[in-house]
């Protein structure tokens, strides 16, 4: 089994279930309210580490008591949490989760520490680099850091994936770099200046990221599914039926089982419906990390959709 490294970002959910969303000006009763650990590079990390993956995470927490449970979660899940940093002068991040009844979300985040990790810290966990296969990365630590991540990796000549979330502009530079570009259909559009909604709008920011430079590009779209296209070939999977709880993670969890299938060595389409059947599972739960499978619950809805 390939080495997945994550680096990214930590988050503190703070999640309220609510009938709808309120406008200006106002009150609602709320349903319920939990605490959850989250932050996208963590996700991501449980998501591989809980199929089986062999998971190694470098991240920055703050000296608090939201930063030690993160590393609580993260001996839990058996990821390997020695090049994590705390930062005394910045709390560990929070995201404010509004979910309505419709599990759509909607969502207010505080970096705190994760904007603390550095370009010298990436330099300094260059051997932990070294010693993975795969790279994953998205945008919530800077992006100065994910440029000398990435720079590093492509160096050793590890796999990389790029989550660019949430969606801003990236150096042209480093495009051609990454492996595997995984927007949604959101970051999709404000990337390619063409609004995604379908396969066929799908296909045409595609084709736009690839001919920036990107080697593979992967578009979630939510329940219609998933395409993926480089210069040979174009592929389309549906999403899976489900009952939606709450949509939190649900790309998170596509990308941690994405790099989970490579790891095994699956091929593309492997990887990819592997990804699609965890994320459909990950939105029938409540909260981030509760929410993402097991490697057994994934086979069960893969044989389950076979029969």
């Amino acid at each position: 089994m390939k080495k997945i490294l994550v680096i990214g970002s930590f988050m503190t959910d703070l999640v309220v279930q609510t009938p709808k969303v309120p406008v200006e000006g106002e009150t609602i009763i709320g349903n319920t309210f939990n605490r959850f650990t989250g932050g996208k590079g963590a996700n991501q990390a449980v998501a591989a580490a809980r199929l089986g993956g062999d998971v190694t995470m470098i991240g920055k927490l703050g000296e608090d008591d939201f930063g030690r449970e993160h590393i609580d979660a993260l001996k839990f899940e058996n990821i390997n949490h020695h090049s994590i940093l705390i930062d005394s002068q910045a709390s560990t991040g929070v995201g404010n989760v509004v979910i309505d009844s419709n599990g759509n979300n909607r969502i207010i985040v505080v970096p705190g520490a994760n904007l603390r990790l550095s370009e010298k810290d990436i330099e300094a966990f260059e051997n932990v680099i070294i010693n993975s296969d795969i790279v994953v990365l998205q945008l919530e630590v800077p992006m100065e850091t994910v440029y000398k991540s990435i720079e590093l990796a492509n160096k050793h000549g590890k796999t990389i994936i790029l989550n660019p979330a949430p969606a801003q502009p990236i150096d042209p530079k480093y495009m051609d770099k990454v492996d595997y570009f995984v927007p949604n259909e959101t970051e999709a559009s404000l990337l390619t200046n063409i609004e995604v909604s379908n396969l066929e709008t799908a296909e045409k920011a595609a084709e736009v990221l690839l001919l920036q430079g990107y080697k593979n590009v992967i578009i979630t779209l939510g329940s219609k599914g998933v395409i993926f296209k480089n210069n040979t070939e174009m592929k389309f999977l549906k999403a899976y039926t489900v009952k939606a709880v709450d949509t939190t993670a649900a790309g998170d969890s596509f990308i941690g089982s994405f790099a989970y299938g490579l790891s095994n060595n699956m091929s593309i389409e492997q990887s990819l419906n592997l990804a699609v059947a965890a994320s459909a599972l990950t939105v029938t739960k409540l909260g981030a990390q509760p929410s993402l499978p097991k490697i057994d619950d994934v086979n069960e809805l893969l044989l389950v959709a076979q029969k």
